[in-house]
C-alpha cells in the first residue's frame, strides 16, 4: 500500500536524520513510503540539511519549507496538501524515531475498510533512575492502558484523507483528526506494536508546559466540536493507574508526584481554555525533549 509520510519539524537539526531514517528503514506488506515529506516551519537550524543528508538523495524525499512558524496545525495542513493521492497518510515528528515494523503495525489496520485512524505506541527512552524520568514512564503506560480500551492517538498516527484542513487554531492536532474521523463515521484502532521512540520532559517545568497546552487543547477541542479524548475521562485515568498500582508496575512516590504534576497542568490548562491565559497554537520549544538519549 502506497502511504505518505509526513515529518513536522522545527529546528530538529539533532534528532530529524534518524527520524527519516527510522521512516526508510521500515518494511513490511503494507508499507511502500512514497512521497516521505519533511515539513520544515520556521527553522533557523540545520534540520534541512540533516534530513536531507539522511535521506542520500532518495527521490521519495521531498522538504517543504514554511519560512515562518505558524504552528503545527499549519504545517500539518501544508503536508495534507501536499501529499497526493497517497490512500494512507502518516504523521510523525522530527523529534521520534520509529522501531522496525511499526509502519506494517500501524498500517495493516486500514485492511478494515471502517477504519479511518490509527495510532501507534509512544515508547519513552527516559532513564527510569530520575523520579521525572520514572513520571514520563508513568504518564505513556497510563495512556496505553486506556488505548486498548479507548484509543487515544498521538506521536505516531495515520488516517485516510477524508478532510483536507485542520483547524489552525488547534494546539492539538492529532486529537482534532480523531474528531475529523468520528464525524465521517469512521472508526479509531490502537496498534501498540506499531512502536514509536520519543522524549518525555526532563524537568517539572517542561512537563507542565507540555501538558498545559495539551489539556488546554483538548479543552478547546471539546468546546468547539463537542469531541472529548479519551485521557479527558478522569475515570479512565484512575482505573488504568489502580491497574498499574495492582502490578506492582509504580511505586507511590511517582504515583503522588506524577498526579500532582498532572493536576497542576490540568488546572493551567483550564484556566487558558477559558480565560484565555496563553495562545498554543505556536507553542514553546520543550528543549528536554529533543535529546532521545535517555
Amino acid at each position: 500500500m502506497s502511504i505518505a509520510v509526513g515529518i513536522m519539524a522545527y529546528n530538529e537539526a539533532d534528532s530529524v536524520g534518524a527520524a527519516v531514517r527510522s521512516v526508510f528503514d521500515q518494511r513490511g506488506p503494507h508499507v511502500t513510503v512514497d512521497p516521505l515529506i519533511l515539513v520544515a516551519s520556521g527553522c533557523t537550524d540545520g534540520t534541512i540539511p540533516a534530513a536531507r543528508a539522511a535521506a542520500g538523495g532518495e527521490p521519495r524525499f521531498r522538504v517543504l519549507e514554511q519560512p515562518v512558524r505558524e504552528g503545527k496545525a499549519a504545517a500539518v495542513t501544508a503536508f495534507l496538501e501536499a501529499a497526493g493521492a497517497a490512500p494512507i497518510l502518516v504523521l510523525m515528528g522530527g523529534d521520534t524515531v520509529l522501531e522496525p515494523g511499526a509502519l506494517e503495525a500501524l498500517i495493516a489496520p486500514f485492511d478494515d475498510p471502517g477504519i479511518g485512524m490509527v495510532g501507534g505506541r509512544p515508547v519513552p527512552v527516559n532513564s527510569h533512575t530520575t523520579l521525572m524520568g520514572r513520571v514520563v514512564h508513568l504518564l505513556w503506560d497510563l495512556h496505553h492502558a486506556i488505548s486498548l480500551a479507548s484509543p487515544k492517538l498521538g506521536e505516531l498516527v495515520a488516517c485516510r484523507p477524508v478532510f483536507d484542513r485542520i483547524s489552525a487554531d488547534s494546539a492539538v492536532d492529532e486529537a482534532e483528526i480523531e474528531s475529523l474521523i468520528e464525524a465521517r463515521g469512521l472508526r479509531r484502532a490502537y496498534a501498540p506494536g506499531a512502536r514509536v521512540r520519543m522524549k518525555g520532559p526532563t524537568t517539572v517545568g517542561d512537563f507542565l508546559a507540555q501538558r498545559r497546552r495539551i489539556h488546554a487543547g483538548h479543552l478547546a477541542l471539546r468546546r468547539q466540536t463537542g469531541y472529548s479524548v479519551s485521557t479527558l475521562s478522569p475515570f479512565r485515568g484512575a482505573r488504568a493507574a489502580l491497574g498499574i498500582l495492582a502490578t506492582g508496575g509504580v511505586g507511590p512516590l511517582t504515583l503522588v508526584v506524577a498526579t500532582t504534576l498532572e493536576a497542576t497542568a490540568r488546572a493551567l490548562g483550564a484556566w487558558d481554555a477559558r480565560f484565555g491565559g496563553r495562545d498554543h497554537r505556536v507553542w514553546e520549544r520543550i528543549a528536554s525533549t529533543k535529546n532521545l538519549n535517555p
